[in-house]
């Protein structure tokens, strides 16, 4: 029997290649949740918690979406605010996944503001909608944001 190690050092770089490219692909997964799962925090509840989190500031692309549906009512209308910078900072969990300030990040992405203050919670997501389900909010209008919404409130919505 004759083997052409050429073969096989070439099979077991492709077996390789194909592990880390599945590993890669798993770990890149997309994470969406309803908006009735995820949890309204603020600075105040945080620190009535046992989560510790930092005060920082990031740039506004790092920051990823989940929230599948976004209130109609609740999209910022008038975005001064945003732009002068009056905001509650958004809170996202270590791996820069936005649990609470869609609707804020929505206008701050149609203002182009290229930084965000944010609350970086020491935990996962999944950590973290777990841990305070208590402060979800089960207000019934949703809008999917895959619906046509009204023209005059119309806010790209871009992942």
């Amino acid at each position: 029997m004759v083997f052409n190690f050429k073969e096989i050092k070439m099979s077991k770089l492709l077996v390789i290649l194909m592990m880390t490219v599945l590993s890669l692909s798993a770990l890149a997964a997309d994470k969406h949740f309803e908006r009735n799962q995820l949890p309204q925090l603020n600075q105040e509840i945080l620190d009535s918690s046992d989560y510790s989190y930092e005060k920082t500031t990031v740039p506004t692309k790092d920051i990823i979406p989940v929230q599948t549906q976004r209130v109609r009512e609740f999209r910022v209308q008038d975005k001064e605010w945003l732009l002068n910078d009056e905001y509650g900072p958004l809170i996202i969990d270590r791996d820069n996944y936005l649990i609470d300030g869609h609707h804020r990040l929505d206008g701050i992405k149609e203002l182009q503001i290229k930084n965000v203050r944010v609350l970086r919670v020491n935990a996962s997501i999944e950590e973290i909608v777990e841990a305070f389900k208590k402060y979800q909010d089960h207000t019934p209008t949703y809008e999917p944001i895959t619906s046509t919404p009204d023209q005059r409130d119309l806010i790209t919505i871009t992942q």
